[in-house]
């Protein structure tokens, strides 16, 4: 018995010992390589000085011995910005690396780009080069554009002052913009401003932004980075705050700006109808957390404009004069299922003492389309009898049942296509792409749609004349 105990023993601190052995057995012949899971890394345009976010790496030993890497270090020595972690160790050049066979560690790189003076996209290179500890050399390439931008933080434009945005650089803002009464803010044609998280524009001067057609102003969110592969951060709302225009504020302009990604879009305090609180053309207002267009009792003008895909509606109306013509009004917002509609009108607000307070409301839409996932993207809030509230719409493609709706208000419609079924073609089917699952929409009309040819001028319904 004793014998066989031994005899067992033996054997298994002999099994233990070749195991141990077999695992730190580590080559030195040239014909053994490393994998990576990305030969070459690439990152999106990078703001310059401006931290990048992190790429993740594997690297492989897929062969039947361990790997030694006796160096591993940035070709550029560091002077590119970019900077690696390899399997938890940080620096420009890292030696003594063990990667045991059929195994694989992690390498993290990120980026700093530097400065370049220059108006346009620089780009930036380097490589990550492993020296193996058979003198095998292997290396990964590393690619970037770093964009020059012009700093504003807690930019505040006095009374008095005509400042101008060019579209030299774009502008990186960090606690908001904040236009004064008595001064005025332009943003030129072609001009990129980037918001960082909650910054936004504050309005009490007047706030002019004059795109062109083939140079658009563009407001967006400063993450030039991916959620992931497939999913740029630009897609994806709440990235920035917006506009907001307090009640002092009239007389603004918005032409052909993209603006999207934020929170609220256009927030407009009340300030009456007897000037043009807002006149928006030619732009696109698109994927917002929370509303869209937001006013209180104002008057605003909206001309061949796209407005789609918030959280809560696209537009939100208390009381107040508004006219739209050749706009798409579109709620596809598939991020949020709570999402509200496109249009949501109301002619009243209830006060601190539980009084409500009559505010006229007469919405006009010519040549326009509201549609979007539900059957009825029109909603009236039970209004006030003491107020007005007018809906009137003339030629236009209405997802939404107005039946009985004369009831509460005064409803004028001639010319219109309406649907309340389930049916595409009033819906996703009217568009270029509908595309939920990676965000991707494009509000050109498409051949199936019935808002064709059908405007009052004989065009096609919609925005994008």
């Amino acid at each position: 018995m004793r014998k066989i105990l031994s005899y067992l023993i033996t054997l298994m601190l002999l099994c233990f010992f070749a195991a141990c052995s077999d695992e730190e057995s580590f080559s030195t012949s040239t014909s053994n390589r490393l994998t990576f899971s990305d030969d070459t890394v690439s990152f999106d345009t990078v703001l310059t000085n401006v931290g990048s976010s992190t790429k993740r790496v594997r690297v492989f030993n897929n062969n039947n011995d361990g790997i030694r890497i006796k160096n591993v270090r940035l070709g550029s020595g560091g002077t590119s910005g970019f900077r690696i972690n390899v399997d938890g160790q940080s620096g420009v050049s890292l030696n003594d690396v063990e990667i045991l066979k059929k195994d694989s560690i992690f390498m993290f790189i990120d980026l700093t780009a530097q400065a370049n003076d220059s108006n346009t996209p620089v780009a930036i290179k380097d490589s990550i080069i492993f020296t193996l500890e058979s003198g095998v050399t292997q290396q990964m390439i590393l690619q970037a554009e770093g964009q020059d931008v012009i700093t504003l933080q807690g930019k505040r434009y006095a009374k008095g002052e005509n400042a101008i945005l060019t579209a030299t650089r774009p502008y990186l803002i960090y606690d908001s913009l904040k236009v004064d009464s008595g001064a005025t803010l332009t943003i030129e044609a072609g001009a990129t401003l980037f918001f960082h998280s909650k910054t936004s524009i504050i309005v009490d001067g007047t706030l002019n932004i004059k795109g062109t057609a083939d140079k658009m102003v563009t407001l967006r969110g400063d993450r030039t980075d991916r959620m992931f592969t497939y999913l740029p951060y630009d897609r994806i709302d709440g990235q920035w705050g917006g506009i907001y225009f307090t009640s002092k504020s009239v007389g603004n302009t918005i032409e052909y700006a993209d603006i999207h990604g934020g929170d609220n879009a256009i927030v407009c305090d009340e300030s009456g109808t007897d000037k043009c609180k807002v006149s928006i053309s030619n732009s696109i207002i698109h994927n917002f957390n929370g509303y869209c267009v937001y006013s209180v009792n104002n008057k605003m003008e909206f001309e061949n404009t796209q407005i789609s895909n918030a959280r809560k509606n696209c537009l939100n109306f208390t009381g107040g004069l508004y006219t739209f013509n050749y706009c798409t009004i579109a709620q596809f917002n598939a991020f949020h299922s709570d999402r509200g509609y496109a249009f949501y009108g109301w002619n009243y607000v209830i006060n601190e003492k539980n009084d409500s307070i009559a505010y006229p409301l007469d919405v006009n839409m010519v040549n326009t389309i509201v549609t979007g996932y539900s059957t009825d993207e029109i909603i009236v809030a039970m209004p006030y009898s003491k107020a007005p509230y007018i809906l009137s719409f003339d030629y236009c493609l209405l997802n939404t049942d107005i039946t009985g709706m004369d009831k509460y208000i005064t409803i004028n419609v001639s010319n219109c296509n309406f649907d309340t079924k389930d049916n595409e073609v009033y819906r996703a089917k009217n568009f270029k792409c509908v595309d939920t699952s990676i965000y991707m929409y494009d509000f050109h009309l498409d051949s199936l749609s019935l808002a064709n040819n059908k405007s009052k001028e004989g065009k096609n319904i919609g925005c994008y004349q």
